[in-house]
């Protein structure tokens, strides 16, 4: 028989943790009805085009990347969240090294991770990459073409949009 004080512990910790849970689930829900995914690619200020695979739901940012064997050089994932915020990356069963641009509400590069390394650990002690600035789309594409494509933070991005929502969206 369990004692009455930790069953009622059990009892609280339930009561915060589902209405946080259902809380999340809805906003991220509303992020995936209301994000710009109808962009296919992003072009980059000299005008080179990337074709994107956009990961706008909870799972399919969780995911990323994972278990690739390659990524084409015009290729990336977009990873587009609800809000601004400070999103961390790792390279856990990401099988592909990776340069990792985050970007602002307004598309402009505020920090890149250029020729980020695989992680071959099997535990959660994969090294974080992050911005010191909050974003609100994280760009990954194949290691070493932010250089190659002299990509810098101040720079605009800017997306093109294959749907009427075009309208909607923010100006690069």
């Amino acid at each position: 028989m369990q004692n009455p004080q930790t069953t009622f512990q059990y009892f609280i910790f339930s009561c915060f943790l589902i209405p946080i849970i259902f809380f999340t689930d809805t906003k991220q829900s509303l992020a995936a009805k209301n994000s710009p995914h109808d962009f296919t690619t992003i072009s980059t200020p000299s005008g080179f085009s990337i074709s994107l695979e956009i990961a706008e739901t909870l799972d399919k940012r969780a995911k990323g990347l994972m278990f690739r064997k390659s990524l084409a050089a015009d290729h990336g994932m977009l990873f587009i969240f609800p809000e601004t915020g400070y999103w961390t990356f790792w390279m856990k069963n990401t099988l592909i090294p990776l340069d990792i641009i985050w970007m602002n509400e307004s598309w402009k590069i505020l920090h890149i991770e250029s020729q980020v390394p695989i992680c071959t650990k099997t535990d959660d002690s994969c090294p974080r990459y992050y911005s010191t600035q909050e974003s609100r789309y994280v760009l990954e594409i194949q290691a070493g073409m932010a250089k190659q494509l002299d990509l810098s933070p101040g720079q605009h991005m800017s997306p093109s949009f294959s749907s009427s929502k075009q309208s909607n969206q923010p100006a690069p």
